[in-house]
């Protein structure tokens, strides 16, 4: 007798675990993930239909780690469907703080450390450039990334809000290069320019030291004064 109510209890045991699974399977395949790369299946945390706290979600690629309204946001792990993994930071589905991307074919480079900006590596500093040094009469730098068709530094003075015509202007290379100058009175381009790249420029009697990484075509407003 006692045996059968022991069967019994393992009978309803058995239905009870396999309504709650069936129930969380539910909930979870239930749950979108919103990009189409990793949104295959989904096994996680959820929150109004999208995918919300930790899970792992697969299709042609896989990811595991944090979401937030169905995007991998946060800290998680990324394998792409050719072997590549990023393991790093994630904001609204893309890779965006630091991280390390390993490299599934083997090469020179097999890991790839620093930090990502909207999905683009930007190098090894948290900003993509850097002012590390000016002289006495450079008030200010206005640094922006004004493109990416190109790899160019822009570099144009100003005094008093006015464009200044700069006749002598020299670049002392530290890291990286570039292949030409172009030059009119008013602006000076850096061609071809080889990211990470940092510098010494002077222009007649102004000087600075400015570190760029991210690629792409750069405008650089120097604001002089003669105090």
């Amino acid at each position: 007798m006692k045996r059968i109510e022991r069967l019994i209890k393992s009978i309803l045991l058995l239905y009870l675990f396999s309504s709650i699974t069936g129930s969380a399977q539910e909930l979870t395949t239930s749950c979108k993930v919103l990009m189409p790369q990793i949104a295959g299946s989904y096994q996680g945390q959820c929150k109004k239909g999208l995918a919300e706290g930790l899970g792992k979600a697969q299709g042609v690629d896989i990811y595991e780690g944090n979401f937030k309204k169905g995007y991998p946001d946060g800290q998680g792990k990324y394998t792409y469907e050719n072997g590549n993994v990023f393991d790093g930071e994630w904001q609204k589905g893309q890779r965006n703080g630091f991280g390390i991307l390993t490299y599934a074919q083997p090469s020179p480079d097999t890991t790839l450390k620093g930090y990502w900006m909207k999905d683009e590596y930007i190098g090894t500093e948290k900003s993509p450039f850097k002012v590390n040094q000016k002289g006495i009469n450079v008030m200010n730098l206005n640094v922006s990334r004004v493109g990416t068709d190109k790899d160019q530094i822009v570099v144009e003075y100003f005094k008093n809000g006015k464009p200044l015509s700069i006749y002598s202007f020299t670049v002392t290379e530290i890291m990286g290069g570039y292949s030409t100058i172009s030059k009119t009175d008013f602006s000076k381009t850096l061609l071809n320019v080889r990211f990470p790249f940092r510098a010494e420029m002077t222009g007649g009697q102004y000087t600075f030291d400015l570190t760029i990484s991210q690629r792409g075509s750069w405008k650089v407003m120097v604001n002089v004064t003669d105090k």
